[in-house]
């Protein structure tokens, strides 16, 4: 039991008053006696009131809660919890509710302020954002039960404590699962470019029709159906992707309310997903510090297993090697694949990462996905007004010139770029992957 704030504000109150008195003594003699006296009735009630209060309010039998999660969380969406709460006892209770909350979220409407009756169960809930990924771990609900006359609190912990993982942001995975490819590019915004049973895998023979060439005329079943067959190709599948994750210290830098190992995060993810859904293989190496691995899956359950697999990746401190990177891929990866590098890059890295690709290209298609700083294109963008903003606006647009140079060095090497913004980096990275599929080049 510890006393509310209703019987703070009524002893400091007393308090006050006290010094009155005293002050009355010397100031207004005449009525010292009647305010002493007075006071000292008011106090002995406020007394009296507050021990009946404390005996009646001490022991607060019959209140318990359940706090209801989802399955999982997605980092940075806002998502309900509900707190069942249950008064099985004789007495109409008034508390007010908070949660034992992780770390990895951060709460809105909380605390919250429930009457219950006596026999009554309700629900209530709050909202709650993830912030970090990986595994949040609740505390237990703390109800603070006014006593009856609400001089009192006593503070009750119900349910249990509960683990719920927290995901990288795949609520747009799972929007898309009941559209096709088709229907899922077209919802991206990727441009498609129109081919009329054209690929590299044989699917199937069909009736000609009018726009498809001639070398999908298969001229042996048109002389056996005595009408023009054609052949059907569909993509190639059964392809590996192979995603070489940064976890060094320059994805640590932020856009927005996400680093930009957050936003590498659900770029992989969603076009990981689109590839999957294509028939191919994806798999995961982490380089600078982690040194996770996820060999090649494909299937349904494949999108699964890799959620699970980086929830709870970070990216930490150390400095990015590509080469050692690229070093440790080529002796676990025999395979020919599409090598996709998700990172940072600045212009110092030329040296490393132009070595590290010309060792990847020897057995692999590479692409380079660089997440380029919104920071540096707002810097670009204010106006010169002094001398500081001149030298800042300078030193940006070398920064912007050496790292452009580095991008062009990497071109000439017939890398495949995607270069764009952290939050737009997903549409670059499933376009670009895409266009490879249709193209015949992966």
């Amino acid at each position: 039991m510890k006393p509310s704030p209703l019987l703070i504000r009524l002893l400091l109150i007393a308090c006050a008053s006290a010094l009155a008195v005293s002050a009355a003594r010397i100031w207004w003699p005449q009525a010292a006696a009647l305010l002493a006296n007075t006071w000292w009735l008011g106090f002995g009630a406020l007394t009296l009131a507050s021990l009946l209060d404390f005996a009646t309010g001490r022991h607060c039998r019959g209140l318990d809660g359940r706090r209801h999660l989802p399955g999982n969380l997605a980092l940075g969406v806002e998502q309900r919890i509900d707190l069942n709460l249950i008064n099985t006892g004789t007495r109409p209770l008034n508390l007010l509710v908070t949660d034992q909350l992780p770390e990895e979220l951060r709460a809105r409407n909380l605390p919250l302020a429930i009457q219950l009756q006596p026999q009554q169960e309700i629900v209530a809930h709050y909202t709650a954002m993830p912030v970090r990924r990986g595994l949040a771990a609740f505390g237990r609900l703390e109800l603070l039960v006014h006593s009856p006359w609400q001089l009192w609190q006593c503070k009750v912990l119900a349910g249990e404590p509960q683990q719920v993982k927290v995901y990288p942001n795949f609520l747009g995975i799972s929007s898309l699962q009941a559209l096709s490819t088709e229907q899922t590019l077209r919802f991206l915004g990727v441009h498609q470019q129109q081919r009329r049973g054209e690929g590299l895998d044989f699917r199937q023979l069909r009736e000609y029709r009018r726009g498809d060439s001639q070398r999908q005329v298969d001229w042996r079943a048109s002389a056996r159906m005595q009408k023009l067959i054609s052949r059907e190709y569909q993509d190639e599948r059964d392809q590996e992707i192979i995603f070489l994750l940064d976890c060094g210290r320059r994805m640590r830098a932020r856009d927005g309310d996400l680093s930009h190992f957050d936003h590498a995060l659900n770029a992989l993810l969603l076009s990981a997903y689109v590839a999957i859904r294509q028939g191919d293989a994806v798999g995961l190496q982490c380089f600078a510090g982690n040194q996770g691995r996820l060999p090649p899956v494909k299937g349904e359950g494949a999108i699964n297993l890799l959620l699970n697999h980086v929830y709870d990746l970070h990216s930490g401190t150390a400095h990015s090697d590509y080469t050692a990177a690229a070093e440790q891929l080529l002796a676990r990866q025999q395979r020919r694949a599409l090598v996709i590098l998700l990172t940072n890059v600045r212009d110092e890295d030329s040296e490393d990462l132009t070595a590290a690709v010309a060792q990847l290209s020897r057995h692999h298609l590479v692409m380079v996905a660089c997440l380029r700083e919104r920071a540096l294109d707002e810097l670009l963008e204010k106006p010169v007004v002094d001398f500081d903003s001149a030298l800042l606006n300078g030193a940006g647009r070398d920064f912007v010139r050496r790292r452009g140079r580095l991008l062009q060095q990497l071109r000439a090497r017939k890398t495949i770029l995607a270069d764009a913004l952290p939050s737009e980096m997903h549409m670059s990275l499933v376009e670009a992957y895409w266009q490879l599929k249709r193209s015949g080049k992966l």
